[in-house]
């Protein structure tokens, strides 16, 4: 995975195109790939949606991502962590040993009429950890951002509360057994060749592979009682080859026209159309709600609605330079990044939220050689486990950690690790 393009293991291995086809969605979440693609793209992607738990095991922490943020923020209150919402970031001052945030604030409606300098409040800062990508540093600090052409997003999600599963035409499957996993349409491996072929000719593709979760049937704790009690349930579906070119023109036109095609995707195989399962809402909208990667970029910020701000990087270093580091450093002594876009790590691995974590600690405790100690170890180690050097010159730097977090998951009470 880490020298040759992940289409080869799988032509290698898999004969039957749909199975070739389930392994290739697991590459093409979220970025915009082909299997065969010399950048490798593919094969970080892979990685990171099969390396969780150890196994590649998925679970899911009753309570949705909402109870694990929950969690999260007790765990730093009691620590004393102060949290300010609703503001709005005007600029970065990154020059110096210290770091400035220049912050307004979202006031109140009551107090709208507050004078400009109580909306407006200055922190100063020993360490700057950055949630946010890449361009988005590069915007508050003056910055050209240069992105790669891997870093586009290419991802169609459709939300949806329903207040019954659909039937299916193939009758010897009840609903809740064909949609308690994943739910795969139109992904058959030669399909999805032509479906990204056709996008990267700037349409979208006749047939629009996609995939569909039904939370509720794994935790069902996410909806309010009186729902649950109805039968209702949360239905989230996940296009591929929908990248941010095709919608960057006229995004409600074509979002429009994608939510359409995805519908019709997932209707072949219904005996009843997704629409009339569909909840109504108050005012008598239907509750679907459709987002392109324009709408991704627009409301989050993420370049080009990519899902992991940027390409994904290998778990490992890739070059010399990386080699001894914690990958989460920028240009700036003290702003280190502790998101998707750091390097060996991303996605929802969690790692580079420990590894800003460990630098600014290094830091702090006074062990500046830190990053030193580690480069001479994963260098002794490049010696013992990787006596070839014709693996694209690579560096395979081997930072070990646990990061433990326990919580309720849907089956088993265990710990995270």
């Amino acid at each position: 995975l880490a020298e040759e393009p992940l289409g080869r293991a799988i032509e290698r291995y898999l004969q039957n195109d749909l199975v070739r086809g389930l392994v290739l969605t697991d590459a093409k979440i979220g970025v915009f790939t082909y299997p065969h693609d010399p950048s490798l793209v593919q094969n970080r992607c892979f990685l990171y949606h099969l390396i969780g738990n150890k196994t590649g095991e998925w679970k899911v922490p009753v309570g949705g991502m909402g109870a694990v943020a929950g969690e999260l923020e007790n765990a730093a209150r009691k620590s004393g962590a102060e949290f300010l919402t609703n503001v709005r970031i005007r600029s970065l001052d990154v020059e110096g040993n210290r770091k400035t945030v220049d912050v307004e604030f979202e006031m109140e409606e009551n107090a709208s009429l507050a004078p400009l300098s109580e909306k407006r409040q200055t922190v100063d800062a020993q360490f700057l950890l950055v949630n946010f990508g890449r361009n988005v540093l590069a915007k508050f600090v003056g910055r050209l951002y240069q992105p790669d052409a891997t870093d586009e997003g290419s991802v169609f999600k459709i939300n949806m509360l329903l207040r019954r599963l659909p039937k299916l035409k193939a009758t010897r499957y009840a609903a809740a057994e064909a949609f308690c996993g994943t739910f795969h349409s139109d992904e058959g491996y030669a399909q999805m060749n032509v479906s990204y072929d056709q996008a990267g000719q700037g349409r979208l593709p006749d047939k629009t592979p996609c995939e569909v979760y039904c939370h509720t049937l794994t935790d069902d704790s996410i909806l309010a009682p009186e729902l649950r009690e109805k039968g209702f349930h949360t239905m989230t579906l996940f296009g591929l080859d929908t990248p941010w070119r095709l919608f960057a023109r006229d995004n409600k036109t074509m979002r429009k026209l994608a939510e359409k095609k995805f519908l019709e995707s997932m209707n072949q195989w219904l005996e009843e159309p997704l629409e009339d399962c569909l909840a109504v809402a108050r005012n008598g909208d239907l509750c679907i709600e459709s987002k392109s990667p324009v709408d991704i970029e627009d409301a989050l910020g993420m370049y080009h609605g990519n899902i992991f701000q940027d390409a994904p990087t290998f778990p490992f270093a890739e070059t010399k330079e990386q080699a001894g580091t914690w990958g989460v450093e920028t240009e700036f002594e003290n702003v280190f990044l502790c998101g998707s876009s750091a390097h060996r790590g991303g996605a929802v691995s969690g790692i580079p939220g420990h590894n800003a974590a460990m630098k600014v600690l290094s830091l702090k405790s006074g062990f500046q050689n830190s990053d030193r100690l580690l480069r001479s170890v994963c260098e002794d180690a490049q010696k013992l486990f990787l006596p070839r050097t014709d693996v694209n010159r690579t560096i395979f730097a081997a930072n070990i950690f646990i990061v433990k977090m326990r919580f309720r998951w849907s089956g088993n009470q265990s710990a995270m690790d």
